[in-house]
């Protein structure tokens, strides 16, 4: 009887152990994001719906998996107050302005903060939208501080955790518009950016691996986010023209809005899937994507260690090694893209020691190898050609 009262208590214990929520602190963050991870785009109408819930198990790996895939790249950063790392990233600020920055974030022991971002030079032809295909809107090189961080995740985080975030910033813009006497006039683009969220779900979560498999379960934390954008543009110091803004398509403190479920597991920053809706309520699917990198098999066995896969030497002539620890069948193998997606060369790996020669294929400039494992994408860096 003592024995069965024993084995009582220590089931109760074990049930009761497994079903405290998960909890994400600094010591369960990403340690030193860099490098680039490979992001897929699935079908939304085949994505089932998403419900809260408590020590529940979500599966997507029954999806159709869409034509589409980007890269987001990571690096460390100096020079930029608070922030630590950076991480490339592409803004619509209005129809026909769709600019390239890189998010200025820090892990700290109290959370994921963004605290502005790094841009560079970029023009812009507004000719489409005034008549005149000399008219240009240029983005200036310049950091952009916000007022206070964006908060992707505070720590400690778990079921019910709330937080939200305001943030004001301002980019330095030059705009000529020829027919409104305007050439290269200094203009601003003021921007008020807030987020609400919290942590609606935890327990467990299945998607589709790139090789169309399912892959191994993950703990996770369902975060539902609100966010909104209101951009408002000044020229000169003053609102601009209701003509310019016609002509450009843009409305004078027009507020944009972005509702999202994000399944984010421990050690990684971006979200293992991501789902986009267009209603505030949740109940329209607009779009999603997953995190292709570090996914377990269906039996839970790791990917290889991104630390035991090494290219050299990079940069390169465009003559170089893959190594990996083994390769004991058929199943590795690479695909080179140029930085717009476009495929230089797949093959297969054969050696622990691959040699590559892409000499005559590439022309100097950055490119994203990828190496995958039975169709999975394992690995991306980027290399550089001479």
């Amino acid at each position: 009887m003592k024995n069965l009262y024993t084995i009582m208590c220590m089931l109760i214990i074990a049930g009761y152990a497994q079903a405290q929520p998960h909890v994400f602190t600094a010591s369960t963050a990403p340690q030193n994001p860099v490098g680039i991870d490979t992001v897929y785009g699935t079908v939304p109408s085949t994505i089932p719906a998403i419900p809260d819930g408590q020590w529940h198990s979500w599966d997507l790996s029954n999806v159709a998996l869409a034509g589409y895939q980007y890269y987001a790249e990571f690096s460390t950063a100096s020079g930029f107050a608070n922030a630590t790392h950076a991480n490339k990233a592409y803004i619509e600020a209005s129809p026909t302005v769709k600019y390239e920055t890189n998010l200025m974030f820090a892990i700290k022991n109290d959370g994921i903060k963004t605290y502005g971002e790094r841009l560079d030079r970029q023009p812009f032809s507004i000719g489409a939208q005034t008549g005149n295909m000399a008219d240009s809107l240029v983005i200036e090189k310049q950091d952009v501080t916000y007022s206070t961080p964006q908060i992707q995740m505070p720590f400690p985080c778990t079921m019910g955790t709330k937080w939200n975030a305001t943030s004001k910033s301002t980019t330095n813009l030059r705009i000529t518009v020829t027919n409104l006497f305007l050439t290269n006039a200094p203009a601003e683009r003021k921007t008020i950016t807030k987020s609400t969220s919290e942590v609606i779900g935890w327990g467990s979560l299945n998607i589709k691996r790139l090789d169309g498999k399912k892959s191994g379960t993950k703990p996770v934390l369902l975060v539902k986010t609100t966010i909104s954008v209101q951009d408002s543009l000044f020229i000169n110091g003053s609102a601009p023209p209701a003509a310019l803004l016609m002509q450009a398509g843009i409305t004078q403190g027009e507020t944009r809005y972005v509702y999202q479920k994000s399944f984010y597991r421990q050690f990684e920053m971006l979200p293992m899937c991501n789902v986009t809706y267009t209603d505030s309520n949740f109940t329209t699917i607009k779009d999603v994507n997953m995190h292709a990198q570090r996914l377990p098999y269906p039996d839970n066995i790791g990917e290889v260690a991104a630390g035991m896969i090494d290219i050299y030497p990079n940069p390169s002539t465009g003559l170089f090694t893959i190594k990996l620890p083994e390769v004991n069948d058929n199943s590795w193998s690479y695909t080179i893209t140029d930085m717009t997606g476009k495929a230089i060369e797949h093959a297969t790996i054969t050696s622990t020691a691959q040699r590559v020669d892409v000499s005559n294929k590439a022309a100097s400039g950055n490119y994203i190898i990828s190496l995958e494992h039975d169709g999975a994408a394992i690995s991306a860096q980027k290399i550089t050609i001479k």
